[in-house]
């Protein structure tokens, strides 16, 4: 088995940990991309596993090339096969291999996929893809090697498994292919999921669709990320791809790109986006699902997300979200100057993540804002951490007079944005908030809230 990595974490850690479990017959390699003359694999993991180097010079060095010219697109993102044929030219001991990539989470018996595909004499095992070739971005860069009037085979290679004739006649179909646009003047190079399914067809191999052997693919495709609390170990036998860590790219993966992910409509719809965000349990997920715009003028679809947060999230974030007192959005937009729809949104019961919405403060303007009661307290969040050095916060008695404010201090970060408290002193009945310096200040989010006893 080979489990392809350019870096290590915990996450791939725990990945690789899986792969083990589930693959206990077979020799495991890890196919390392040190391109980058790093390592980052633990010296421990170094000495007591299989590692197997894969710098791209290696691919360089057989003269196998690097891509389409024609779209900038090459290396082993776009040649999912490389990995495995520097491997099984080194390696042809092998009857079967099987390629994983770091973000597969793997619920399957591996040695029993091996052991079928030696029974029956299936030569690959993948996810087939059914594209019509005028459907697929990657038709055109198959032009010179294959007859794009024809349909050209497909899939999608997470995991896979190969047996050694197959791994080896994709291995030697490169070298053709890289002679024949050499001589040919080719600025077209095809994808690997389309080399790999479409060169065992035209050899008449035996090949298996991945989901014969599971219960159930449904988290398995090339988008959306999943994270690791979202694995279902009752799902049965199954595969979950992209699995990660809840970073930028799952934030792209299920709130900007839009392919079977939480801001979908179909899932909004039928409330599998709503069941995936109580799963994860976290602030920032509810609050960008709530804030997006398929959810946010929808009260049916918005409100229940704010009520699972409320009910789900730990104590600490509740305090952010519940009991607030609500703040006038139109004082917000008559003192600052911004759309009554924008503030709305900073002032929202779930701090709102989008950078293109906030309240700004510039050339001296102010806000001014009523004290709803005593022991109250201030919260704001900003993209910006250092933002105390630059907001100020004072606070005014029955008459006008300034009442020294506590300084505010940070109380959460969470993903993009930093939150801060300021407790306000008792008899404070207004509040003016400005730039303390000449810099200008963004805020994502504004709340007075009661004090925490």
């Amino acid at each position: 088995m080979l489990f392809k990595c350019h870096s290590w974490d915990d996450t791939i850690d725990r990945s690789y940990a899986r792969c083990k479990m589930h693959a206990s017959r077979s020799d495991i390699f890890i196919l390392y991309d040190n391109s980058r003359g790093t390592c980052e694999i633990p010296e421990d993991l170094q000495r007591s596993e299989r590692v197997f180097f894969t710098p791209y010079s290696d691919i360089e060095a057989l003269g196998i090339a690097w891509g389409s010219e024609r779209d900038n697109l090459g290396g082993y993102w776009y040649n999912g096969d490389y990995h495995q044929n520097l491997f099984i030219l080194k390696h042809p001991e092998y009857d079967y291999i099987s390629s994983v990539e770091n973000d597969v989470a793997i619920q399957n018996d591996i040695d029993a996929i091996f052991d079928d595909m030696a029974a029956r004499q299936i030569d690959a095992v993948y996810k087939h893809v059914t594209s019509r070739n005028e459907w697929w971005s990657h038709t055109g860069n198959c032009e010179g090697y294959y007859d794009t009037t024809q349909h050209i085979h497909k899939g999608l290679f997470c995991i896979s498994f190969f047996s050694r004739t197959a791994a080896m006649l994709i291995a030697r179909r490169r070298f053709e292919m890289s002679h024949l646009k050499r001589t040919q003047r080719l600025e077209t190079w095809p994808i690997g999921e389309a080399v790999m399914p479409h060169e065992m067809h035209l050899a008449g191999m035996k090949t298996e669709d991945l989901a014969s052997y599971c219960d159930t693919l449904n988290q398995y495709d090339w988008a959306p990320c999943y994270l690791e609390r979202e694995i279902d170990p009752a799902s049965g036998r199954t595969f979950v791809h992209p699995v990660t860590e809840l970073n930028r790219k799952f934030i792209v993966s299920n709130f900007i790109q839009d392919y079977r992910c939480l801001i979908s409509v179909e899932n909004l719809e039928h409330g599998s986006s709503r069941n995936r965000a109580r799963i994860i349990n976290d602030l920032e997920v509810y609050s960008r699902l709530y804030h997006h715009n398929h959810v946010y003028p929808h009260p049916a679809i918005r409100e229940p997300i704010l009520s699972d947060a409320r009910e789900f999230l730990p104590r600490e974030y509740c305090r952010l979200i519940s009991g607030a007192y609500e703040i006038d959005v139109s004082t917000i937009t008559t003192q600052l100057g911004t759309p009554q729809q924008q503030a709305a949104r900073v002032v929202a019961p779930l701090p709102n993540y989008d950078i293109e919405i906030n309240i700004f403060f510039e050339k001296e303007r102010r806000l001014t804002l009523n004290v709803p009661g005593e022991n109250t307290s201030v919260i704001f969040a900003a993209r910006d951490r250092n933002v105390l050095h630059d907001l100020r916060v004072r606070a005014f008695d029955h008459y006008g007079k300034e009442i020294g404010v506590d300084p505010s201090y940070l109380v959460h970060n969470v993903g993009e944005l930093a939150f801060f408290e300021c407790q306000l002193p008792l008899g404070a009945e207004n509040i003016i908030l400005d730039q303390n310096t000449t810099k200008e200040v963004w805020l994502n989010f504004l709340r007075l809230i009661p004090t925490a006893s």
